[in-house]
Order: C-alpha cells, then structure tokens, then sequence
C-alpha cells in the first residue's frame, strides 16, 4: 500500500514542473485530519478510508501521512531523515544552518523544499477522495470548497495514559514525548507554509475521549455526507410483484 501511494505521488508530481495556479485547483474531495498527540490520527483515517471505499464508490480514498515527506525527499534527491530534520527545526537561523550543513547548492533555498511539499499536498488535494493526516494539510488546503478539516483532541492527562500505554513508557516519559512531538509538528506547521498562515480553523472538533473510534469515523463520515464529499450508497429496492 505504502509504496503505491508513492508511486501514485510520483507520476503526478511528474506532470507538474511550475506548481498550481488557482485555475489547476479541481475540487477534491479531500478532508484534512489534525490532531493532538495522542489522539492515533493516522490509525483513524485508515480506518475511514477502508469504511468509506467498502461502500463501493467509482474512486478509492487514500491516506497520505509521512508518504508526503517521503516523495518530496525524492524530488530533492535528499535524504528523507535530514528533511525532516530540516522542516522540524525552529526557527529561520536554525532552518538555514541545518540547509547550510547539507554542503549541496541544490538545496540552499528554504523555499525550495517548502514549495516542494506544498506542491505534493496540493497535488494531491486536487485529485481528491485523499485523507490528509497533519502536515498542515488544512491549511494548505483551506481554500478548496470541497473539502472537510478535522481536529482531534482530548485532554492531557487522557493522552498521557494512552502514549504511556500504547509505547510502554512512563508517564513522565510520555508527557516528555508529547511535548516534544508537538513542538516538531508546531515547526513543520510553520516551515512549510510559503506564506503567513496563522488562523487555523477547523469544520468540526472532535473530543475523542468522548467517543469510541467507531463513534469518531460516524461523526466525520456523516459530516462529509452533509458537506457533500460522499453520497449515500443507496441499495435499489426490490418491488413485490402483484399477482392478478
């Protein structure tokens, strides 16, 4: 699965050598799933994506996470490690050291490689029926009409029990873990962005302490169908016949 989703990745980017002007932009569907750590925003959407491709609908739902940063790594012909490095790195000094330190012209413009991993999410937020998980999907792709944006979030001491539980660690291991995980994802947020975009809103919030991840996946699938990303599968009726 991971190596068709890059190889989809591949042959599109492929075909576009300038980026997108707004009248490239088709109209999804895509959805965007932010989340908090903790929160198992990946394990969700593939979860939501197999739901809503067992309906039967002419197009597939994919699930793009960490294949974005693995295609775009590609395309720069750069290390997939220090490009996360890179988009994780706070701060405009810092981004330019690390940039400085690869000692290869190629990648001396910041601006390349943001636009690289703009150009892929929006590559594939045009081709539609993809679930975005974080790497600032929303707000890349706020603009698209035909689109939902999700954040999951829960309280703190309930994602400290679920990391602690789920990486067997402790709980000061954990809350150490998701401190910095959310500064690396605060980081990414910011260093892919090619301008200023600071107001992050969301279609819809979703406590997932409240709810059980069957719960979650109802909540965003029937969002969708009022949205109008998805269409109920209807089953045809079977009509008695009349005897005379």
């Amino acid at each position: 699965m991971e190596d068709s989703l890059l190889l989809y990745l591949n042959n599109r980017l492929g075909k576009k050598e300038e980026g997108f002007s707004p009248q490239d932009m088709l109209p999804g569907p895509v959805v965007t799933i932010s989340r908090e750590v903790g929160c198992a925003g990946v394990k969700l959407a593939n979860k939501l994506a197999k739901k809503l491709n067992e309906q039967g609908g002419k197009h597939k739902w994919k699930v793009f996470s960490k294949e974005i940063f693995e295609e775009t790594a590609r395309e720069l012909e750069m290390d997939q490690q220090k490009l996360k490095n890179i988009l994780k790195a706070e701060g405009r000094n810092t981004f330019d050291e690390i940039l400085g330190a690869l000692g290869d012209k190629r990648f001396k413009s910041e601006r390349k490689i943001r636009k690289t991993v703009y150009d892929a999410i929006r590559t594939i937020a045009a081709d539609g029926y993809c679930i975005i998980v974080g790497r600032g999907g929303n707000l890349i792709t706020r603009d698209i009409e035909n689109s939902l944006h999700v954040r999951l979030k829960a309280p703190l001491d309930w994602r400290i029990k679920k990391i602690a539980q789920s990486h067997g660690i402790s709980i000061t291991e954990a809350i150490k873990f998701i401190e910095k995980t959310e500064k690396e994802r605060e980081s990414v947020r910011k260093n892919i962005q090619l301008v200023a975009l600071t107001d992050e809103q969301y279609d819809i919030e979703i406590n997932v302490a409240s709810f059980s991840t069957i719960h979650t996946i109802e909540i965003i699938e029937k969002t969708m169908l009022l949205k109008g990303l998805t269409t109920i599968q209807k089953e045809k009726a079977v009509v008695p016949s009349i005897s005379k």
